[in-house]
């Protein structure tokens, strides 16, 4: 039989069994990133600093053992022609060293900045 004092460790101890650990043995890193563009030359801003014209290289931070970010990152890039769209990639991060959290980081991220943006267009067909 289970004495009153017993049961409340014994729901602690199944509560610690039943918790997901963290790997906490990895570590933080520096990730070589290419930034390129079609066209070269576009401005790019991380988190709302001016970084560089593509074609860029950058260091970005994440989780050594699974290269994901630790934080997150908005990358804009601005067009270098007239008329052109400014471009933003977001990549989530997480504090914690997981497999299941945060955006793996890239080897390279790419912008075509020949995109442009299409006006709504209103169809008015009436014969339907």
């Amino acid at each position: 039989m289970i004495k009153a004092m017993q049961f409340p460790v014994m729901v602690f101890l199944l509560f610690l069994v039943g918790c997901e650990t963290l790997d906490t043995t990895t570590s933080i890193a520096k990730f070589s990133v290419e930034i390129v563009s079609d066209p070269s030359g576009a401005d790019i801003e991380i988190n709302n600093n001016y970084v560089g014209k593509t074609p860029i290289t950058v260091n970005l931070e994440g989780w050594e053992s699974t290269r994901t970010f630790t934080r997150s990152h908005t990358i804009v890039a601005h067009p270098i022609r007239a008329g052109g769209q400014t471009q933003v990639k977001i990549f989530l991060g997480w504090r914690e060293p997981s497999k299941t959290y945060g955006d793996v980081i890239p080897d390279k991220i790419y912008f075509d900045m020949n995109l442009i943006r299409i006006p709504n267009q209103l169809d008015l067909n009436i014969n339907k």
